[in-house]
């Protein structure tokens, strides 16, 4: 008599091997599962951080505009020389 495991879909030759099977196809899946949620959930950490810095980002700009249009009424002009490029842009070097 053969035995078909339903999570493998295989026949085997008894029921003893047919449960054994079963609980290692359970366990991986299991593992799969919690390895995807735990991956969720490190990536949905990461993109909380990353907006978080992209908030600092916005707010630090909006403070050297105002600081740099109130410089520019005192005084007429301001000059700065920049050697490199700008870092807010730095990521496009590393995509291309």
């Amino acid at each position: 008599m053969k035995y078909y495991g339903e999570l493998t879909g295989q026949l085997y030759d008894s029921v003893e091997a047919c449960e054994k099977a079963e609980s290692e196809r359970r366990q991986k899946l299991d593992e799969a599962e919690a390895k995807k949620k735990a991956l969720s959930e490190t990536r949905a950490s990461r993109a909380k951080e990353i907006e978080e810095l992209y908030k600092n980002l916005t707010s630090a700009q909006e403070a050297y505009n105002k600081a740099l249009a109130a410089f520019v009424k005192d005084y007429g002009s301001f000059h700065m020389t920049i050697r490199n490029s700008i870092p807010r842009f730095k990521f496009f070097d590393d995509w291309f």
